[in-house]
């Protein structure tokens, strides 16, 4: 992507970022979003399909993006925690963007994302991903993976950030290292 792409798509993507804060993004208009960025209307779509392609974009550049390098170099520890630091620096715009439901749900976006990002990773590792056990290929364990990824992330979000990125990925690697069983033993011994 050229500099003046880079720029423009930003551009509108931080003014997307503004409205949102004053506003839900169901009453946002892409002419909002292009006057508080200083372009006519028609720019917009030469960069976007419609206000839910940009919302995918931001959570990409913003969160995905800049995971991405860890992810590849096997340091899934710093990926998680760049992830939930971008999304504390921006959880304003994010509290909010949780609130999207229905056929464009923010949470369908989240999801997507990391789906891609975990498929990415188990494709590079796996070297014959066809004669794997269904249940063990690197699709399936991406989505499942990707679920338990989305739904602590929307929980975060849906609760207002209320604890520190520190704290949620602390949990994370909790949730995703101790079996169910001693969950429910530790639980049970209170």
């Amino acid at each position: 992507m050229n500099e003046r792409n880079k720029n423009t798509k930003e551009a509108l993507a931080e003014s997307l970022k503004k409205r949102m804060i004053h506003h839900s993004f169901e009453r946002i208009t892409i002419k909002e979003i292009t006057d508080g960025a200083g372009f006519i209307r028609p720019t917009f779509y030469n960069h976007f399909q419609d206000k839910y392609d940009l919302l995918e974009w931001i959570f990409h550049e913003d969160v995905i993006r800049p995971s991405e390098p860890f992810f590849a170099k096997g340091e899934y520890r710093k990926a998680i925690q760049q992830i939930l630091i971008a999304i504390e620096k921006e959880k304003e715009f994010y509290i909010r963007a949780v609130k999207i439901q229905g056929q464009n749900a923010f949470q369908d976006i989240v999801f997507q994302s990391f789906s891609h990002v975990l498929r990415k990773v188990l494709m590079e590792k796996t070297s014959h991903p066809e004669e794997m056990p269904h249940l063990f290929r690197p699709e399936i364990l991406a989505e499942y993976y990707a679920n338990a990824e989305t739904f602590l992330l929307m929980k975060w979000l849906e609760n207002g950030v209320r604890i520190s990125a520190a704290e949620v990925e602390k949990a994370h690697w909790f949730l995703i290292a101790v079996p169910f069983e001693n969950i429910v033993q530790e639980i049970s011994a209170q």
